[in-house]
């Protein structure tokens, strides 16, 4: 791998277990965090780059005019491509589904899926150019998620438990039309496919195991299945208090995983996860980045980054900024992170 641009090959690292001569680091360019901090957030991508990409240059949004409701609170409602219409309370944050297209599965038959993304010749362009320096990563597909957004979510839940007709024919839809979007990414000649749901709350899950591993489980690895028959990585995040599932999403093949730290003792995820030779992006938000003070933080960081021992490989650093991280804990992030580095 001596050709492989340093950042590129940094990240190969990671996922080998071998030692790198850095940790990598991938930023998410959380539009949030834009909008908080400006330019100032645009100065710590260009002091800080990462491993997965030049995100310095993420336009910083603006509220829409318009977009506030009669108290002079900001609102605006979205409909998606998948049929939903979304309401939101924050800026830049996740809404909520205020109308979805199959509360009546009368709406089944004549549901239309959203084009097949990543298909283009701009897009494989893309790919060629970002391979030349950083590793490509791409997608998230979510099943459990999705099938919430398109349906209300007390619904999926019992039509999971009750194992009906209709939520396995849409689940196997989103299935085929993700199967799609995947074969589109391997023909770009991406890196590593990314997936995810969260299945957790902070202390336990949303469902049983059994419905993940009789409903859920047997789709994912037909879609795992399909990027390691191709030679790629799979990469797979999933927030909440999910220890129950932890081997049954090992088991699936991937070749790492970006849990909510604070939702699992860290000490043992970080063996569990040595021993299947599985990476592990490490991310700080929720009390750590929100509550915490910097010198708190930078404690915190050190102890995580020695216990998941990603100096010698198998594992990065993820930053996102989201709501309400003061500023001075996001710039001590930054500044410990490339210490460690």
């Amino acid at each position: 791998m001596g050709s492989i641009p340093l950042s590129r090959k940094r990240v190969f690292d990671a996922f080998d277990f071998t030692k790198p001569d850095k940790v990598p680091v991938e930023h998410f360019p959380s539009t949030r965090g834009y909008f908080d901090y400006g330019e100032k957030m645009r100065d710590l991508f260009i002091k800080y780059p990462g491993d997965f990409g030049d995100v310095s240059k993420v336009d910083i949004p603006v509220i829409p005019d318009g977009a506030y409701d009669e108290s002079g609170e900001y609102y605006e409602e979205k409909m998606d491509e998948w049929g939903i219409l979304w309401a939101f309370r924050i800026f830049q944050i996740q809404g909520h589904p205020l109308k979805r297209p199959l509360d009546d599965w009368k709406n089944l038959d004549s549901y239309k899926l959203p084009p097949v993304p990543y298909g283009s010749e701009r897009f494989k362009e893309y790919i060629k150019n970002q391979k030349k320096k950083y590793f490509a990563m791409q997608g998230m597909f979510t099943l459990f998620e999705r099938l919430t957004a398109v349906r209300l979510f007390e619904d999926v839940l019992m039509d999971m438990h009750m194992d009906t007709p209709e939520i396995n024919r849409l689940a196997d839809m989103i299935t085929d039309y993700y199967l799609k979007t995947i074969d589109n990414l391997l023909e770009a000649d991406v890196d590593c496919v990314e997936f995810g749901d969260d299945f957790g709350t902070q202390t336990g899950l949303m469902i049983s195991p059994e419905i993940f591993r009789n409903f859920l489980k047997p789709r994912y690895q037909k879609m795992i299945d399909r990027v390691k028959n191709a030679g790629k990585l799979v990469h797979y995040h999933s927030c909440g208090a999910n220890t129950e599932l932890l081997e049954d999403i090992a088991d699936m093949g991937i070749d790492s995983y970006w849990p909510q730290l604070t939702a699992y003792n860290q000490k043992e995820l970080a063996a569990f996860l040595k021993k299947k030779k599985i990476a592990c992006a490490l991310h700080f938000r929720g009390e750590v980045m929100n509550f915490s003070t910097p010198a708190q933080i930078r404690e915190k960081v050190m102890e995580t980054a020695e216990i998941f021992d990603v100096k010698n490989g198998g594992g990065w650093f993820y930053i996102e900024v989201d709501d309400g991280f003061p500023y001075e804990n996001t710039k001590a992030l930054f500044e410990i992170v490339n210490e460690i580095r």
